[in-house]
């Protein structure tokens, strides 16, 4: 039990009473002083909590490239690559059309090099873009960067989109494609003009033509008091590569010319972003640093205060030893302020502990000289 009670953090210490009820020595100006560094100290606070909660508090965020023996990334919510038909003015035929189809968008995934079935990218569900012409996008898209590191993984696979003239075994139903003197009238025309789009997620651009995706992984810590992690994959940044190629480059593939070709394919280098948002915490800690700096005034009070109460101790004592002691001290005469500052000199000498105790140990042997001699006059 010994060393449990040594144990025992929350020991109290004796604090002997000023005067009736009063263990401190407070005055009006600790008081105000108190009351604006609370004030502050919880407006502060309120404050940083506020803009926590508001999520205006930065938070860390850090970032490394990596090389990636296998990586991949789909989109099946939003569409990576869009691209239409820029109708510059009224009248002008949108090729893209599903009835009587002019240029036809042709995909092919590739394979650990291996072109699969190409398939049709006109869609019966109409999706208009910004010019009022079809919109063109690859449902689902996935694309899979693979160094050969390990066989047992899906291999590299990349998506090929050819742009090529009508051809009707691709169509679906409802789909036609139009006749050869409306393909003619549209390439004698003076000018076509294609728009494209990759959505990324940070850096937005719009360039041409061969596309290299660079991934960002981005993990989200957006726990309160722990981690709570969310994974994000993000295209961060594209690559373009242009080239010319012959019209008939890829007649042996798909049995037609090509007239724009677009490939896409995942860059072995990613980025890897943690993003850490401020913990409760963190919080309280940046709250109470700065409390702590503005509680340095409290010192001010502490010192008036103490010089406070030595003053009245020092002026109790006088009063009660000295006759006269309020006129002693108003005196304006030189030879009293003297002897004024001498007897406090004194009375501060005297109010030490050990000189208090040497005077109570006095007093003790007066009242035993006294009970003693009193004591012996009875008898």
């Amino acid at each position: 039990m010994k060393y449990v009670k040594m144990a025992d953090i929350f020991g109290v210490q004796l604090k002997q009473e000023i005067h009736q009820d009063e263990k401190l020595q407070k005055s009006v100006f600790g008081g105000v002083l108190s009351i604006i560094v609370t004030s502050v100290s919880l407006g502060y606070f309120i404050y940083i909590m506020d803009q926590w909660r508001n999520s205006n508090i930065l938070p860390k965020s850090t970032n490394i490239i990596k090389a990636e023996n296998y990586s991949s990334i789909q989109f099946t919510n939003d569409n990576l690559f869009e691209f239409c038909y820029w109708r510059y003015q009224e009248g002008v035929i949108d090729p893209f059309r599903t009835t009587d189809n002019i240029l036809m968008p042709i995909g092919m995934y590739i394979i650990d090099g291996i072109p699969q079935t190409p398939f049709s990218m006109l869609s019966n569900i109409t999706t208009l873009s910004a010019y009022n012409s079809n919109l063109i996008y690859v449902e689902n898209l996935n694309i899979i960067q693979n160094s050969g590191f390990n066989p047992q993984l899906n291999q590299t696979k990349e998506l090929l989109i050819i742009i090529t003239k009508c051809n009707q075994y691709l169509l679906s139903v409802n789909q036609t494609c139009a006749s050869d003197t409306d393909i003619e009238n549209f390439f004698i025309q003076q000018t076509n003009m294609l728009s494209f789009w990759i959505n990324t997620k940070y850096s937005m651009q719009a360039q041409q033509i061969q596309i290299i995706l660079k991934q960002q992984k981005t993990r989200i810590d957006s726990g309160i008091l722990f981690e709570n992690y969310e994974e994000n994959d993000f295209v961060f940044d594209a690559q373009f590569l242009m080239t010319t190629l012959q019209i008939d480059f890829f007649k042996k593939m798909i049995n037609m010319d090509a007239y724009i070709t677009f490939t896409i394919r995942l860059d072995p280098f990613s980025y890897d972003t943690q993003v850490v948002y401020p913990k409760l915490g963190e919080i309280l800690a940046q709250v109470g640093s700065i409390v702590s700096m503005i509680m340095i005034v409290q010192y001010v009070a502490y010192f008036y205060n103490e010089y406070l109460l030595q003053n009245s101790l020092v002026e109790a004592v006088l009063k009660s030893l000295v006759l006269n002691y309020d006129s002693l001290k108003n005196s304006q005469e030189k030879s009293k302020k003297i002897t004024y500052n001498n007897i406090q000199k004194l009375a501060k000498q005297k109010l030490l502990f050990v000189n208090i105790i040497n005077e109570l140990s006095r007093i003790e042997l007066f009242l035993l000289s006294l009970y003693d001699i009193k004591i012996s006059d009875s008898q």
